[in-house]
């Protein structure tokens, strides 16, 4: 069974895809009002207010919060790590 961060984690992995393909959509539709622009190192996020700088501040919010998760599982993940170690002292009297 998966644990709360690594469920936090796939869930905040999808609410970042979703993000990040919007905001892909919405790049490729602003490059079809202004095609010349266009180039492969170019990001158009637009200004304050538009629709494709809001797709760009909710995938960085998305982003944010995918890193958090996988931070948070790491850590759980390490914890149960340390948790599953056991110490066995054996004495032979022979």
């Amino acid at each position: 069974m998966a644990s709360a961060s690594r469920r936090l984690l796939m869930k905040s992995y999808s609410a970042w895809i979703e993000a990040d393909e919007a905001f892909r959509a919405a790049q490729r539709n602003v490059t079809g009002f202004f095609p010349g622009s266009a180039t492969h190192l170019a990001v158009q996020i637009g200004n304050r207010g538009s629709r494709v700088r809001a797709l760009y501040n909710a995938r960085q919010k998305a982003l944010e919060k995918l890193q958090l998760a996988r931070r948070e599982a790491l850590l759980e993940r390490e914890a149960r790590r340390d948790r599953a170690r056991v110490n066995l002292l054996l004495i032979y009297t022979g």
